[in-house]
């Protein structure tokens, strides 16, 4: 299928790269460009909301905030609402974050990404992190039975915002990576994209 070979180029262009928890500016420009030009021939009706959240996904692996909010404003479920919180979590604005988490509700991924973020804790040198609160709220995410979407905007917040400690800042980042990469993973797979493992 021309969509899921075309996904697949894209991804392997990205697949190395961490977004920033606060990014300035998209990361490659011509990507952006490959990403709008993606072919959906072939796509199902139903699965169109889907298709756009795979751009919407790969605008912000990109580090393009503004082309992915302008795709995932107009998808209307809860993986649509996901990108929309992701997006204005990078973006700074984080009450309205918190607004669109609201709206998504809980997600397929929930369960798994929790898992594979405790992992990344338990992996990390706590110690390093010269904050004292931020490692309280990191035990406390870590420790939780569910995914908390608020309590890791909450992190991200007090991280650029105030923290800026650069040990935080890289399991921050390698987090929100593993959760970019399974809700993309569910997009595509929504999207009708089975051949290929992002």
């Amino acid at each position: 299928m021309v969509w899921t070979e075309g996904v697949a180029r894209l991804w392997l262009l990205l697949k190395d790269h961490q977004p920033s928890l606060y990014p300035a500016e998209e990361w490659d420009d011509l990507i952006d460009i490959r990403i709008a030009k993606l072919s959906k021939e072939g796509i199902a009706a139903n699965q169109m909301p889907y298709v756009q959240a795979v751009q919407s996904g790969l605008h912000l692996f990109n580090e393009s905030l503004d082309k992915s909010h302008t795709l995932s404003q107009d998808i209307h479920n809860s993986t649509g609402s996901y990108w929309h919180g992701i997006m204005h979590r990078m973006e700074g604005d984080y009450s309205n974050a918190k607004y669109w988490f609201r709206q998504v509700g809980g997600h397929p991924i929930f369960d798994t990404l929790l898992q594979e973020a405790k992992a990344l804790y338990t992996s990390f040198d706590l110690k390093l992190i010269s904050n004292s609160a931020l490692q309280s709220q990191l035990h406390q995410i870590a420790s939780s039975s569910a995914w908390d979407p608020y309590g890791f905007v909450d992190l991200v917040q007090q991280q650029v915002t105030m923290v800026q400690d650069q040990h935080a800042e890289s399991l921050l980042m390698a987090i929100q990576r593993v959760e970019m990469k399974l809700l993309l993973q569910y997009s595509f797979e929504q999207s009708g994209g089975k051949a290929v493992e992002l």
